[in-house]
C-alpha cells in the first residue's frame, strides 16, 4: 500500500469507530405498576364492643366510621351482606341534591356529606363523587326561595345553558352548581373499607338486654354496650309492634337507563345537569361511566316486602316515563334502554327521617326512613348518630322523633 492509501485509511477509521460504537437511543422506561391503594385491613371482630350496628347500608356504613373516629369498637351487621341487591343503597348512582327540596334541614346537611364523599372518593381507585350541576323545576305550588349555593332562573334563561333540555319560557327553576353524583353500591364498600370494620352476615334480632352486666347480647354469643338498628324499611319486621306499615315502609320505584348516541357527550356532566322536575314529579340523572341517563318517577308505585319483591322493571311504568322523557330530552325520544330495575327507598308517615332511641332502651337507636335522600346525606346523618350514642343526653331532633312519628302513642 503506497503511503497516500495508508494515510487516507488512517483517517477513516475513527469515523467507522464513532459510528460502530455510537450508542443505540434509550427507549422509554416502561412505567412502573401503579402501587396498591388497599386500605389497612379491618380488625377482627371483638367479642364485646362499645356499638353494634345493624344494617350496613349507607347510613350503617357512616355511622360505624363516624363511631370508629370516635375511638370506638364497633361491629357491623347485615343479614344479607354488605352492599347486597336487596338493599336501597344498591344502585350503582344517587343524586346529591343541594336544594332538597327546599327543606332547609336537610338541605343543611348537604355541605358536610358533600365534603365527606369528596374525601372518600379521593382515596378510592374508582370514583366515588362526580359532580355537576344540579337543577330542580319548581311546580305552581312551590313557594320556597333558592337555598344557600343555588339561584333561579326562567326557563328562558336555561334554554342556552342546557339544550338538550326543553324549557318553557315562563317555568322557574333552582340552579345549583354543586351537584353531584355518588356511586351506590360502590360507596357504601368504600365506606366500610375506610372504617376499616369488617361486615358480618349475621341476622341480628330485637335487642336481649344482658340485665346483670348491663349490656346488649348478640347472636354468635357476644355483646355491645349501645345497639344502632340502621335498618331502613326493614325496621317494622324487627319492631312489629312499635312501627307498622303505615308509619314506615318500603315503597317501589321503577327506574329505567336511556343510552345516547355513538359518541354522544351531551347527556354527560358537565354539559348535562342532575334534574328534578317538581313539576311532573319525574327525577333524571346525567349518563356517568356509560350507563346511560337514569330516570324514574318521584311518586312510589307501591309498597312492597323489602326482602321478596321483584326487582324487574315495570314494563307499564315504561310508557310513562318515554312520554316525559320525549318532553324534556326530545334528543332522547327514541332512545333505547338500556338497563332497567325496580328498586325501593324507605319512606315514613311524615317523609321524614326517623332518628330516635327505642323506648325503654336508652342505648338503643333505631334509624329509617328519609324518602330517598338519606344516601346522599349519610355522613352527616352519620356523624349525628354517632354523637346520639357517645352522649345519650344530646336531644333529638324533633322531625326526627319516634313520638311524631307515631302519634305519642309508645
Amino acid at each position: 500500500m503506497d503511503r497516500r492509501r495508508l494515510l487516507a485509511a488512517m483517517a477513516t477509521a475513527p469515523a467507522a469507530l464513532a459510528l460502530g460504537g455510537a450508542k443505540k437511543p434509550k427507549r422509554n422506561d416502561p412505567p412502573e405498576p401503579r402501587r396498591s391503594r388497599r386500605r389497612k385491613g379491618a380488625k377482627a371482630p371483638e367479642r364485646h364492643v362499645d356499638v353494634a350496628v345493624v344494617g350496613a347500608g349507607a347510613l350503617g356504613a357512616w355511622t360505624a366510621w363516624h363511631l370508629v373516629r370516635k375511638g370506638l369498637s364497633v361491629r357491623l351487621f347485615d343479614a344479607y351482606g354488605a352492599g347486597n341487591g336487596r338493599a336501597a343503597s344498591n344502585l350503582p348512582s344517587m343524586m346529591l341534591d343541594p336544594v332538597q327540596g327546599g327543606d332547609a334541614l336537610y338541605a343543611g346537611l348537604v355541605e358536610e356529606s358533600r365534603a365527606a364523599w369528596e374525601r372518600l372518593s379521593d382515596t378510592a381507585s374508582l370514583p366515588i363523587l362526580a359532580p355537576c350541576e344540579a337543577v330542580t323545576t319548581l311546580a305552581a305550588t312551590d313557594n320556597f326561595a333558592a337555598m344557600r349555593g343555588s339561584e333561579r332562573l326562567t326557563g328562558e334563561a336555561l334554554r342556552p345553558r342546557y339544550t338538550q333540555v326543553a324549557w318553557r319560557p315562563e317555568e322557574a327553576a333552582l340552579v345549583a352548581e354543586k351537584g353531584a353524583m355518588l356511586a351506590g353500591r360502590r360507596g357504601v364498600l368504600e365506606t366500610i373499607l375506610d372504617a376499616q370494620v369488617t361486615p358480618e352476615d349475621m341476622v341480628m334480632p330485637a335487642p336481649l338486654r344482658d340485665k346483670r352486666r348491663d349490656r346488649y347480647v348478640l347472636p354468635d354469643g357476644g355483646s355491645a354496650d349501645s345497639l344502632v338498628y340502621a335498618s331502613g324499611a326493614w325496621l317494622t319486621e324487627l319492631f312489629p309492634q312499635l312501627l307498622t306499615p303505615q308509619h314506615l315502609s318500603a315503597v317501589r320505584h321503577n327506574i329505567f337507563h336511556f343510552g345516547p348516541g355513538q359518541g354522544d357527550t351531551q347527556f354527560r356532566p358537565p354539559a348535562m345537569p342532575a334534574l328534578v322536575d317538581r313539576a311532573y314529579g319525574f327525577n333524571l340523572l346525567p349518563d356517568v361511566e356509560g350507563v346511560g341517563v337514569r330516570v324514574w318517577k318521584s311518586t312510589p308505585d307501591a309498597s312492597v316486602d323489602p326482602d321478596s319483591f321483584d326487582r324487574r322493571a315495570d314494563d307499564r311504568a315504561l310508557a310513562e316515563v318515554r312520554q316525559w322523557v320525549a318532553a324534556r330530552l326530545p334528543r332522547l325520544a327514541d332512545a333505547p334502554v338500556v338497563a332497567s330495575a325496580a328498586t325501593h327507598d324507605c319512606r315514613t308517615a311524615t317523609g321524614d327521617l326517623l332518628l330516635d332511641r327505642l323506648p325503654g332502651h336508652p342505648r338503643v337507636w333505631l334509624v329509617g326512613g328519609g324518602a330517598g335522600r338519606a344516601f346522599a346525606l349519610a355522613p352527616a346523618i352519620g356523624a349525628r348518630i354517632a354523637a346520639h350514642v357517645e352522649e345519650a343526653s344530646r336531644p333529638v331532633e324533633p322531625r326526627w322523633a319516634l313520638s311524631r312519628l307515631v302519634g305519642g302513642a309508645i
